[in-house]
């Protein structure tokens, strides 16, 4: 080994961009640059761990960003209160009807940020007679106005960063829509949020409120074989290694279009192979026993993910006072369908054919549509983060959107308790532990 390159530095899960095996995709950097300059909302969305965030951070440095990161119950006063917060304004707000707020906002500022957003809100800034104190700013209201969004737009614009939405997924269904109105508002006084998450179709915005069509750009992240296999390519040269091109080829169909996946491969591959860094000896790899040993043991890493993802969703089904069977019949049907048939999403009416076919008594469609309805809320209630299921409301599909379940499903041997023949889940702990997901 020589040089200062190491194999974390090229293949695996980091926080932050990896600049030695990142690809630009179809000429995405240079897309969201002109988007984020022209005038839109911009929705970067796509399944768990393709590459959302590290996006996003190639073209806004932390500086230049608002970061509101979503939480299950996060609702668009949240929103408002973190985005706020992150430039020390307090402020009380609350929602008067759809799309209009009041309440108070008080700036406790210090340092260049400070000043700037005083003085362009044209608020004289009082500066402490202290020498220790000189560039600290003392709490002082913004005026007793009500906290509109008027208000809140001029001090995201004066502080010259860009509002971030991550996770918005996390975001109830009813809360989606007010936050759709919520975005709206704030394009009209001149904020463009960039909202981050995880669902598979384009549009969601406008779904939620038609005035955001043609005022929002959709980024679908979607990865390639072709991308992949540069990914590969790339890491390759970092470490001074050769992949046969074979070997590239059943990484990348492992991996299932999944970028975060193929990046956990290839450095468990390494692993096996006892390339740690850069090498000098440039070694030649190829298919076989090393494969996998990496292969399995991604799926190992991935075992308490999906162990706690199969006991708290038996748990939940437990716990639920209604609904236990459909809950059961539509898990089944995920879990024995084809990859082929669940990469596009399940569609609506053929789910209610595959439940049908395993469930003792018949379904009604108007059932199952309730169920899928809340198969995200259940995900949020157990604590199953990110989620695996996903329903889309405007396509009628429910989809796999963690692609880590068909690799897991695959490689890992798990018997899921679905399958077992003897697996029938009472709702014995309905009484003393309930779930409620309407609340």
């Amino acid at each position: 080994m020589f040089g200062q390159t190491r194999l974390s530095d090229v293949f695996g899960i980091r926080p932050n961009v990896n600049p030695r095996s990142y690809v630009d995709r179809g000429g995405l950097d240079e897309k969201l640059r002109y988007l984020l300059g022209a005038g839109r909302h911009v929705v970067v969305h796509g399944d768990s761990k393709q590459g959302k965030s590290w996006l996003r951070a190639r073209l806004l440095n932390t500086d230049d960003v608002i970061v509101v990161q979503c939480q299950p119950g996060t609702d668009p006063e949240q929103i408002i209160r973190q985005a706020l917060g992150a430039l020390n304004i307090r402020c009380e707000i609350k929602r008067k009807t759809v799309g209009t707020y009041e309440g108070t906002m008080e700036f406790s500022g210090s340092g260049d940020l400070g000043v700037k957003i005083l003085t362009k809100l044209g608020i004289a800034a009082k500066i402490a007679g202290k020498a220790a104190r000189q560039n600290e700013l003392e709490s002082q209201p913004l005026g007793q106005t009500p906290a509109d969004l008027g208000w809140v737009s001029r001090v995201l614009l004066a502080s010259e960063k860009t509002l971030v939405v991550e996770d918005f997924h996390y975001v109830s269904e009813e809360n989606r829509r007010e936050a759709a109105y919520l975005f709206k508002a704030l394009g009209d006084y001149g904020v463009f949020p960039v909202v981050i998450g995880v669902w598979p179709t384009d549009h969601l915005l406008a779904y939620y409120n038609g005035d955001l069509e043609g005022r929002v750009e959709d980024i679908h992240l979607t990865w390639s074989d072709a991308d992949l296999d540069q990914v590969l390519k790339v890491g390759n040269r970092e470490l001074a290694i050769s992949m046969t091109e074979s070997l590239r080829r059943t990484l990348v169909l492992d991996a299932y279009n999944n970028v975060g996946l193929l990046q956990r491969l290839a450095e468990s591959l390494c692993r096996e192979e006892g390339i740690f860094g850069k090498r000098s000896d440039a070694p030649f790899l190829t298919p076989g026993a090393s494969l996998d040993r990496a292969r399995l043991a991604v799926a190992e890493s991935m075992g308490g993910r999906f162990e706690l993802f199969i006991d708290s969703f038996v748990r939940g089904l437990r716990r639920l006072n209604q609904g236990l069977e459909i809950y059961k019949h539509v898990l089944r049907a995920v879990s024995e369908a084809d990859d082929a048939d669940l990469r596009p999403g399940l569609a609506q009416a053929d789910l209610l054919d595959r439940v049908n076919s395993t469930a003792p008594a018949p379904i009604r469609s108007a059932d199952l549509t309730q169920a899928l309805h809340r198969i995200d809320r259940l995900q949020s209630k157990i604590g199953v983060k990110p989620v695996v299921l996903m329903y889309n409301r405007a396509s009628r599909r429910l989809f796999v959107v963690d692609q880590s379940f068909l690799f897991y499903r695959r490689f890992s041997g798990t018997e899921w308790p679905w399958l077992a023949t003897d697996f029938d889940p009472t709702n014995d702990l309905a009484a003393n532990d309930p779930l409620d997901l309407e609340s």
